[in-house]
């Protein structure tokens, strides 16, 4: 076993690639991966040659992700199986998109999601959260459990849909969400056996073609409605006007090419969001004073009122729980990347064609960087204590370099406003009969679900 936290305390990397034996443990890729990527850099460092089954190197120090992600970025693509199954789904939408077309989608869409504009989604964030939070006060008595993994499932995809399509969303609501359990549940499968392939004959490819058809038609129905339409001030409408703001140079976004945009935030960005709220409410029953802390300051900065966007800068400690939480449990935790050519990484020469890959979970948990790292600390995202000189790429819950997440300003404020104003009104209290078990598949949630009861403050 490598012993990680008694080597150097730098922000360079100052090991060398190792060679992992022939097909080492890879059977532990079909149940959770998470935990084999862990065991790779428990035995063997923070650089790692991965043979047999899967060829690939694995990196798990912030400066080798950092020269990935950001310093020699256009060496590497995306080409790989498990964003060949992303194009199926979201075709050449902006997660996969390479080259001078990403450039050019990124550009059209970035004006709309900055963190002044997103703003205006703010009310719908409210009263999405308190209309759910009612509806609790209604259905659940504090003897009564119940799974809030799906209770934030719901609510950050009725705040998605709402920012996507306004008033629209009610009305098609069920279908929309019946579309993207399908679409979610093929990405997440990992594309292991043939049977899984997109062109094998399933029942799971047949339902996921069919409800990517119904929602693709869905979508160009609304955006042909809109054309002619005014009053609409929703993400759909303002990547509708971006992508007619061409160039020569940069010709507009046709309407397919917003309908695969408006899919990618629809399925990836309340997936995410809903991940990460889940494990907030657990950590935070595992962390008595940290419960406390929080709901001490909610008591201060909002008191008895609803939340305001003025109170967002004065919330502090619940954006260190924010942070600490994505740190700990990173919805999206893996990445993986190809070489275009041969890239120089860490003092060794990687062959053009060769995968390499990273897990958030691993990367996050560097006892280099963090210490006790398997604790839930939100004192670490202090902005009076962090240390400046911990590598910013020691946690990257959102990406790194230019490809970083377009939508981390609109994902910070959901979940700021989701905590605060649910952590206003209640406790949440896991339930003994809960079974605890991460299962790491597109986004890293817990197995069984989380079943809580809610105790009234």
């Amino acid at each position: 076993m490598v012993d990680r936290q008694n080597s150097v305390n730098s922000n360079s990397f100052d090991g060398q690639l190792v060679r992992a034996p022939w097909m080492y443990r890879q059977w532990m890729l079909a149940g959770n991966p998470a935990y084999f990527f862990d065991r790779l850099v428990n035995d063997f460092g923070d650089f790692v040659h991965c043979r047999g089954l899967f060829d690939f190197y694995l990196v798990n120090h912030p400066s080798l992700v950092k020269q990935v992600l950001q310093d020699t970025h256009t060496s590497f693509d995306k080409n790989s199986l498990i964003y060949d199954r992303f194009r199926v789904a979201f075709g050449g939408g902006l997660v996969v998109a390479e080259g001078q077309p990403w450039k050019r989608r990124r550009k059209s869409m970035q004006p709309s999601f900055g963190p002044t504009t997103i703003q205006h989604f703010f009310d719908l964030m409210v009263h999405a959260t308190d209309r759910m939070t009612d509806q609790w006060d209604q259905d659940y008595q504090e003897a009564v459990a119940f799974d809030i993994a799906k209770e934030m499932n719901k609510l950050t995809l009725q705040i998605a849909g709402r920012a996507l399509f306004s008033n629209g969303f009610d009305s098609a609501s069920e279908r929309i969400s019946h579309w993207t359990q399908i679409i979610n549940h093929y990405v997440a499968k990992p594309p292991l056996p043939i049977i899984r392939s997109s062109w094998f004959p399933s029942r799971t490819n047949f339902r996921f073609f069919r409800a990517l058809d119904e929602f693709h038609t869905f979508l160009k129905q609304m955006i042909s409605d809109r054309q002619d339409a005014a009053g609409h001030h929703d993400l759909l409408s303002m990547l509708m006007a971006a992508g007619n703001l061409g160039s020569d140079d940069d010709p507009p976004m046709t309407d397919l090419e917003i309908v695969e945009e408006t899919l990618g935030m629809i399925i990836g960005g309340h997936e995410t969001s809903s991940s990460a709220l889940t494990w907030i409410w657990y950590e935070l029953q595992q962390n008595p004073a940290i419960q406390q802390r929080l709901h001490d300051e909610l008591d201060q900065v909002i008191g008895n009122r609803e939340i305001q966007l003025s109170d967002l800068p004065k919330l502090k400690f619940v954006r260190m729980i924010i942070e600490e939480a994505l740190r700990l449990h990173p919805p999206f935790w893996f990445e993986n990347r190809n070489a275009m050519t041969d890239v120089t990484l860490g003092g060794a020469t990687l062959p053009m064609g060769s995968m390499v890959v990273f897990s958030r979970y691993s990367l996050h948990r560097h006892e280099q960087f963090w210490e006790n790292p398997d604790s839930f600390n939100p004192n670490r995202f202090d902005p009076e204590n962090m240390e400046n000189n911990r590598s910013t790429y020691a946690t990257v819950p959102f990406g790194g370099g230019p490809r970083i997440c377009i939508g981390i300003h609109f994902a910070m404020m959901e979940l700021t406003v989701a905590v605060s104003s649910i952590a206003k009104r209640f406790e949440v209290i896991i339930d003994e009969s809960n079974r605890h078990r991460m299962a790491a598949h597109l986004t890293m949630t817990p197995k069984h679900g989380l079943r809580v009861r809610l105790k009234r403050r």
